[in-house]
């Protein structure tokens, strides 16, 4: 019995289409890569934002605390700066929110006593010092005046 498919002729194709299509796929593979790492990137940005936001208004919150340790807690007697160190009981989703500096400055005009307040509030996330330890450190800084007359 003999073989009676057809067979059929190269006429001169020599593979010249595997070496393309290798060649696309390894383009595509590189702009796929590409892309995810610019996702990834606006993802960490993003984070970052959002870490900064919430660092401001924790910072923010300080502030606002601090304010009233001087008016509400220390006014009817004699004002003065609140404790300096980490606010106890102040917690926000991790930040840890301190009392850096406060500078008083007294005066009187007229028959009135002035107080004067320099307070500097640091919220941080994710460690403590300059840069933190955590790759979504976050930190703000605020610094308040208020004058307060007694």
């Amino acid at each position: 019995m003999r073989n009676t498919a057809p067979k059929l002729a190269l006429s001169g194709q020599s593979g010249f289409a595997l070496p393309a299509v290798i060649f696309l796929i390894v383009i595509v593979a590189l702009i796929i890569a590409a892309l995810e790492r610019i996702s990834n990137n606006q993802t960490a940005i993003s984070t970052m934002g959002l870490q900064s936001s919430r660092a401001y208004m924790a910072a923010y919150s300080g502030v606002e605390w601090a304010a009233y340790q001087v008016q509400i807690i220390t006014l009817p007697t004699d004002p003065s700066c609140p404790p300096l160190g980490k606010i106890t009981g102040l917690d926000l989703y991790g930040f840890e929110v301190s009392v850096s500096s406060c500078t008083e400055t007294n005066f009187v005009e007229g028959s009135t006593n002035i107080s004067s307040f320099e307070v500097t509030v640091l919220a941080t996330y994710g460690g403590t010092g300059q840069y933190g330890k955590s790759p979504d450190f976050a930190s703000r800084e605020l610094t308040v005046s208020m004058v307060v007359e007694n």
